[in-house]
C-alpha cells in the first residue's frame, strides 16, 4: 500500500476559499469599526459645538439689562426679550465685554440678536453697538451656524414654559430647543432679574 503525500488540488481550493471568505468577514468588521469610530468622531464634534453655542448664549443672556430704546431722542416701546415668532428672531440689550471695532462706539452695551432662518437652515448671532439706531443698525456677526433644521424658543414666567416672554412679569428663563445634523438639543438659560 502507498501513503498519498501533500494535498489534493481539492484540499487546496477549499483551504484558499476558506481563507479568502475569513479575509472578507475581517474586512467588513474593520469597515464597520472605522465607520462608527468616524461617527462618534463626528458626534463628539457636533456636541462640542452645541457647547459653544449655548455657552456664547449663556454669556450674552446672563448679561442682560433694560435698556429703552430711542429714535431721533424719543423712546419706543421694546421689551426686555423682544420676540418676533413670524421671523424666528429674537432681539435684547445686554452688557458685552467682547470688543467691537472702532467705528461702532464704545460702551459695553450691544443690542443682541438670535435669529433662524428656516429656508437656510442656519442660526445667527449677531450685535451692534448702535443702540438708539432702530431703522438700520450695523450688524456685526457673532456666530453662524448652519445645519439647524428645527427651532424652539420658550420663555419662562408664572412657573411654566410659555410660547412668548410673559407680560405681567419679567421672564426668568429662556429655552432654546433646536435640532442640529439630525439631532436634537435643548439648551436651558437663567436669566438675571430686570427692572
Amino acid at each position: 500500500m502507498s501513503r498519498q503525500q501533500g494535498m489534493t488540488l481539492i484540499e487546496v481550493l477549499l483551504a484558499m476559499a476558506l481563507t479568502a471568505l475569513l479575509a472578507v468577514l475581517l474586512g467588513s468588521l474593520v469597515n464597520l469599526w472605522l465607520d462608527a469610530r468616524g461617527r462618534l468622531a463626528a458626534r463628539e464634534s457636533t456636541n462640542a459645538r452645541v457647547l459653544d453655542i449655548c455657552g456664547l448664549l449663556d454669556r450674552r443672556l446672563a448679561g442682560l439689562v433694560w435698556r429703552p430704546l430711542q429714535e431721533q431722542r424719543r423712546p419706543l416701546h421694546n421689551a426686555v426679550l423682544d420676540w418676533h415668532p413670524a421671523e424666528n428672531r429674537l432681539d435684547w440689550v445686554a452688557l458685552d465685554a467682547l470688543p467691537v471695532g472702532a467705528d461702532q462706539g464704545g460702551g459695553r452695551l450691544r443690542r443682541q440678536r438670535l435669529e433662524w432662518n428656516a429656508s437656510t437652515d442656519r442660526l445667527r448671532l449677531s450685535r451692534s453697538a448702535e443702540l438708539d439706531a432702530v431703522d438700520a443698525p450695523a450688524w456685526q456677526q457673532v456666530l453662524d451656524q448652519p445645519g439647524v433644521e428645527r427651532l424652539n424658543l420658550e420663555f419662562h414666567g408664572g412657573g411654566r414654559w410659555l410660547a412668548y416672554p410673559p407680560l405681567a412679569e419679567p421672564a426668568n428663563g429662556v429655552r432654546l430647543t433646536f435640532t442640529l445634523q439630525g439631532a436634537g438639543y435643548v439648551c436651558t438659560f437663567a436669566l438675571p432679574q430686570t427692572g
